[in-house]
């Protein structure tokens, strides 16, 4: 019967798995909150260009509301800071990201190096089993070989 193959590092397999799966899932996290940001500003942007819109068709009226104008320019100045702080934010993130998916390529060559060692030893298993197949075929027909009857007279004639 032959041998079952049998990785000893299967254990250091699993938990570089483990591992590489985590880091996947930390990098979808942080790719989820630079889409976040990146929106959240695409939206402060629009608001922005809103308000900009109305103070322009406001000015182009015959009378003029210096307060609503006040509220609209206090207004833009706080949008205008919010999209600032979100874009300080934005970089930091996609620092982050970056970091975490330098992590997760390596996370990834772990498990390739270990993928690729047990590749190596499964071909080195299965070259030994067709190795056994054949010393016993090999054997089995020496042993046909040697019982045969013929064989055996021809010996004995010469």
């Amino acid at each position: 019967m032959a041998r079952r193959f049998r990785f000893r590092l299967e254990t250091v397999r699993k938990l570089r798995q483990q591992a590489l799966e985590q880091q996947r899932r930390v990098v979808a996290e942080a790719v989820q909150m630079v889409s976040r940001i990146e929106d959240r500003i695409a939206h402060l942007n629009h608001q922005l260009y809103e308000t900009v819109s109305r103070v322009r068709h406001m000015q182009q009226g015959v009378q003029i509301d210096v307060q609503s104008l006040s509220g609209y320019e206090f207004h833009r100045g706080w949008l205008h800071r919010k999209i600032v702080d979100f874009q300080t934010e934005l970089i930091e993130r996609r620092g982050v990201l970056e970091a975490e998916r330098s992590k997760l390529a390596d996370a990834w060559k772990h498990v390739r190096v270990i993928e690729r060692l047990r590749e190596k030893q499964w071909r080195r298993h299965v070259s030994e089993l067709e190795r056994d197949e054949r010393t016993l075929a090999d054997e089995a027909a020496l042993n046909v070989y040697l019982r045969d009857p013929d064989h055996q007279e021809s010996e004995v004639a010469a």
